[in-house]
């Protein structure tokens, strides 16, 4: 079993991550496209979400999965059926700040389109 995320690292992480989406997601656009993340266990996702068409709610849409497994921080792209399945371009890193990183290149076009 996978330990929980220690409480220094989470608020680290929570520093990092609202730095990343007040850059990503500019104000102008807070009202049409957010970006918000949870933060369970070991895992945290980062999700993407949009006014729905047809409620005054907000369409959700999983961005990428960043799970806490023996000291390094390993990265998942969501599949089909509700599942994840790890992205093996991106290699297992202990600094959550370079996997971040590398989902924001996405060189393969697996987590940003369009």
């Amino acid at each position: 079993m996978n330990k929980r995320i220690d409480p220094f690292t989470v608020k680290k992480v929570e520093y990092l991550l609202n730095g990343y989406i007040a850059l990503k997601v500019p104000g102008y656009v807070r009202s049409d496209v957010r970006l918000i993340y949870q933060i369970e266990d070991n895992c945290l996702i980062l999700t993407e979400e949009r006014p729905s068409n047809e409620t005054e709610s907000w369409d959700r849409t999983d961005i990428v999965q960043f799970r806490w497994e023996e000291n390094h921080w390993h990265v998942y792209a969501r599949q089909e059926a509700e599942s994840w399945q790890r992205v093996k371009e991106i290699a297992p890193n202990p600094c959550f700040e370079e996997q971040l990183e590398q989902v924001e290149i996405d060189p393969a076009g697996i987590f940003w389109t369009g």
